[in-house]
């Protein structure tokens, strides 16, 4: 599937962001974007290894943190994916749940991509 910008970024969280910081919006920005990269490969292993072993607590609670990273900066579908995640493992659902890491995973270089052409 294609990702148009409007369905990977909330822009007005992106340009809320880049008024938070001022008159150095755009650094800001960037320092956010610096730290949601970091942390985005630990949360995605946690997710991803977590789930090949059945552990659907660390896997959902790994998948939690993900998605609040990802609203604090406008990543829309990349939370959306994270949540469907969360509520499966909350309820035991382990269906899908390779496919939707498939998907994080791809999703992940696109929404990048998008957010720092904004930044």
């Amino acid at each position: 599937m294609a990702y148009t910008k409007e369905d990977l970024i909330d822009v007005a969280i992106v340009n809320n962001l880049i008024e938070l910081g001022g008159d150095d919006g755009k650094a800001f920005l960037n320092e956010i974007l610096d730290l949601y990269v970091e942390q985005y490969p630990q949360l995605f292993e946690s997710i991803k290894s977590n789930a090949g072993k059945n552990e659907m607590v660390e896997m959902y609670q790994s998948a939690h943190a993900l998605k609040g990273a990802s609203l604090n900066i406008g990543a829309k579908e990349m939370a959306s994916i994270c949540k469907q995640i969360e509520l499966k493992g909350k309820s035991g659902d382990m269906t899908q749940i390779p496919e939707l890491i498939d998907l994080l995973g791809k999703v992940y270089p696109v929404t990048l991509e998008e957010l720092k052409k904004l930044a």
